[in-house]
């Protein structure tokens, strides 16, 4: 790393505490559940404005615009994008409650700063990582130094994992990636990314994919009263029961999956996981009658080297050998990637964590690499990117807090790794 370290004294001065503790406050409260960004994203661009950046509305869909600002470079450098979601992991609203036991009062999910925290529904998840390079953005401009390439700040839509399936089919269920995917195939290519979203300030750049499928099995819609088990095994007549029996052999193939999968990456392992994660069968209205179909919806996260079509053959297998009727959808396939030539992006990464905090930059934990991410999108489309990110914690069914001091970290990091990256000129074309 050549950091400019007069230079860099410069940027993080312009960094102030409270502004960035009041700016992800003012994020918080404004709710932004999935599909339904656009308050927040307005905020977003009319704080960029103010700050000098060009600001560029993305109309993901009706009602959903990514928010991206753009600070332009005196031209010939490496540019570097900086990503950060804007929808959170709850709604705020009763939906909620098909997830969750009981929800707290709406007064505990916006934006507050307690004890040197900052509080509300989002905040970790990943409100406070948005706000961190809201505020290095700032800070970059207001510090006069002046950079070669440009650097791009983009809160985008749709992160959250959502998938619009059955009934549930407008845009409040596209999500995991819906944002990013737009961004990056509608102009916005950098060389490089960072990608804002939490992981306790460690670096990854290997995240796993997804597979959700549906299964369905079917038993005799006819009334249960009056039958006889001999005659009628509820085995054979009602679907409910045979699910069983797909739900066990699901199980059992996931934990064999889990096992073998497991990707040796460039920070460390990362697992597999398999999740059955929602079931529907009969009408609760009509509990007297045979259900005629019972169905389930399986997460399946996989690493970089799996395909669906893996997946789909192995389960095949496994639901053919119970000798029950079944239907089984793929409805959901992201792949998995590990970043390639993130070298020069990382060992920036590595040296400014030094500069800052003399310590060294460690490896994101392998429980929690083993997730997807907007990092993937970056890497699949060969922009290379890491992902490093403020965490919080929840502290109730839906609200969140991160320690302010965590996130003044975070912007720290993000207004340096601009200085250093786009410090450094681009390397000439090699023209065949």
């Amino acid at each position: 790393m050549a950091l400019d370290t007069d230079a860099a004294s410069r940027v993080i001065a312009q960094i102030d505490r409270d502004e960035l503790a009041q700016l992800g406050c003012d994020l918080t409260s404004i709710p932004s559940p999935t599909g339904q960004e656009r308050e927040v994203a307005e905020f977003i661009l009319a704080w960029f404005r103010a700050q000098g950046l060009k600001a560029v509305a993305q109309e993901v869909e009706a009602g959903r615009p990514n928010a991206i600002g753009i600070l332009k470079g005196s031209g010939g450098g490496l540019s570097l994008g900086f990503n950060g979601h804007t929808d959170t992991s709850f709604t705020g609203t009763a939906e909620d409650l098909r997830m969750v036991r009981a929800v707290e009062p709406e007064s505990e999910l916006r934006g507050s700063i307690v004890d040197g925290k900052v509080r509300g529904l989002g905040i970790s998840n990943m409100k406070g990582g948005v706000a961190a390079f809201m505020i290095a953005a700032k800070a970059l401009r207001a510090s006069g130094v002046a950079l070669k390439g440009d650097v791009v700040f983009a809160a985008v839509v749709g992160e959250i994992s959502r998938t619009p399936v059955g009934p549930w089919q407008s845009k409040e269920y596209r999500g995991e990636g819906a944002g990013t995917r737009h961004l990056l195939t509608h102009g916005m290519h950098t060389d490089y990314a960072v990608v804002a979203d939490c992981s306790d300030l460690n670096v990854v750049w290997t995240q796993t994919g997804v597979v959700q499928l549906k299964i369905a099995a079917f038993g005799t819609a006819e009334a249960a009263w009056g039958s006889d088990r001999a005659k009628a095994p509820m085995a054979e007549m009602n679907a409910i029961v045979k699910m069983t029996r797909v739900i066990a052999a699901v199980e059992q193939w996931g934990e064999a999956f889990e096992r073998q999968y497991v990707y040796q990456s460039p920070t460390g392992p990362l697992y597999p996981k398999v999740n059955i994660g929602a079931i529907e069968g009969g009408a609760p209205y009509r509990p007297n009658y045979y259900p005629g179909v019972c169905t389930i919806y399986v997460d399946i996260r996989m690493p970089p080297q799996v395909r669906p079509v893996t997946i789909k053959a192995e389960l095949e297998q496994v639901l053919d050998a119970l000798g029950i009727e079944y239907e089984m959808e793929l409805y959901k396939s992201l792949l998995g990637h590990e970043g390639k030539g993130v070298e020069p992006l990382v060992s920036a990464a590595e040296g400014i964590y030094r500069h800052l905090f003399d310590q060294p930059l460690r490896h994101e934990s392998p429980d929690r690499a083993s997730i997807w991410t907007d990092t993937n999108i970056y890497n699949e489309l060969g922009i290379p990117a890491i992902k490093i990110g403020p965490r919080g914690r929840r502290i109730g069914p839906r609200a969140e807090e991160i320690e302010i001091d965590t996130m003044v970290k975070a912007a720290k990091i993000y207004a340096l790794m601009a200085l250093d990256i786009c410090a450094r000129a681009r390397p000439p074309v090699a023209r065949g």
